[in-house]
């Protein structure tokens, strides 16, 4: 692919701009759209604030990060790291995928973080969040500049796509929720078997299984455990402990177990999902840090 000159000229005068409080500004920036911020804040979200909003974040998030790694492989970009009078810092929350340097484009922080933040205020219907999300997101993505990791086609280009997603979801997502258990178990069934045959390289098979152990995990415990949030933060916060150090076991230690072949990495995400949406909530009524709630049906209808 031609670089345009043009791009070249932007990210010159974005790296330019580069200081000591301006690098620390985008370090936190670029903390805020990568893989381990994500890992963090979604297990947050549905084992501590909300398990209906929790699993829709679920799968639009890992169906976003599932297209921007496939258009990644697609396009085979090669990263702006290296050109000339283009400074580039923080180059290793670049080195990631497995198609470094050529994954440039669309950008993961632009298109990751308006996904997340954009499903955060279309659920919260608020103003004054809607203007903190795009203000964030702008800033996370312009980051990505300022440290001459992405062109700037990348960071509009991931912004676009996650738009488009988000799109998507908000025109189907009662229609989905009005489907039977019967057809739920189908497609949460199904449609990761289909992404792994479109994207069988690494990426495609770790999502897709992600998305195959959660969408099991979340019917098995809406019907047999139905974790209810409690409103005590303590019980929360050990919750939140005990649920992470569990991800943290099967996301290193299934790498030494299982290995890292596209099997073994389907399988540990596969593992890593039905932890996170059936194993943690079990753990957590077990040990008495939550309740089930009665209320069956508002359980299935969450699902």
């Amino acid at each position: 692919m031609i670089v345009r000159e043009w791009e070249i000229g932007v990210l010159q005068v974005f790296t330019d701009l580069q200081t000591g409080a301006g690098n620390a500004a985008a370090y936190i920036l670029t903390f805020l759209g990568n893989e381990l911020f994500y890992f963090l804040m979604i297990p947050l979200v549905y084992w501590c604030l909300s398990k209906a909003f929790g699993i829709r974040l679920v799968y639009v998030f890992l169906l976003s990060v599932y297209v921007n790694s496939l258009l990644k492989a697609m396009f085979a970009v090669q990263r702006p790291i290296g050109i000339e009078g283009v400074n580039s810092l923080y180059v290793s929350s670049a080195e990631v995928g497995s198609h470094y340097p050529y994954d440039s484009f669309p950008s993961g922080h632009a298109q990751g973080s308006a996904t997340l933040w954009g499903m955060t205020a279309i659920w919260l219907k608020s103003r004054a969040f809607w203007i903190f999300a795009a203000v964030l997101v702008l800033m996370i993505s312009m980051s990505r500049l300022y440290t001459g990791l992405h062109w700037p086609t990348d960071i509009t280009t991931g912004m676009a796509v996650a738009a488009t997603i988000l799109l998507i979801y908000v025109k189907t997502e009662k229609w989905i929720v009005g489907w039977s258990i019967k057809r739920k178990w189908i497609a949460v069934i199904v449609l990761p078997l289909i992404l792994m045959g479109i994207f069988p390289e690494s990426e495609g098979m770790k999502y897709s299984g992600f998305l195959l152990g959660a969408g099991i995990g979340y019917l098995l415990e809406a019907k047999h455990i139905r974790m209810k949030i409690p409103s005590s933060w303590v019980k929360k916060a050990v919750a939140l402990f005990v649920g992470l150090a569990g991800l943290f076991l099967l996301q290193e230690g299934g790498k030494i177990v299982l290995g890292t072949s596209l099997g073994a990495d389907a399988l540990r995400y596969g593992l890593i999902g039905l932890w996170g949406l059936l194993g943690a909530p079990y753990l957590f009524v077990k040990l008495r840090l939550y309740e089930t709630s009665r209320n069956t049906n508002e359980n299935e209808k969450a699902a």
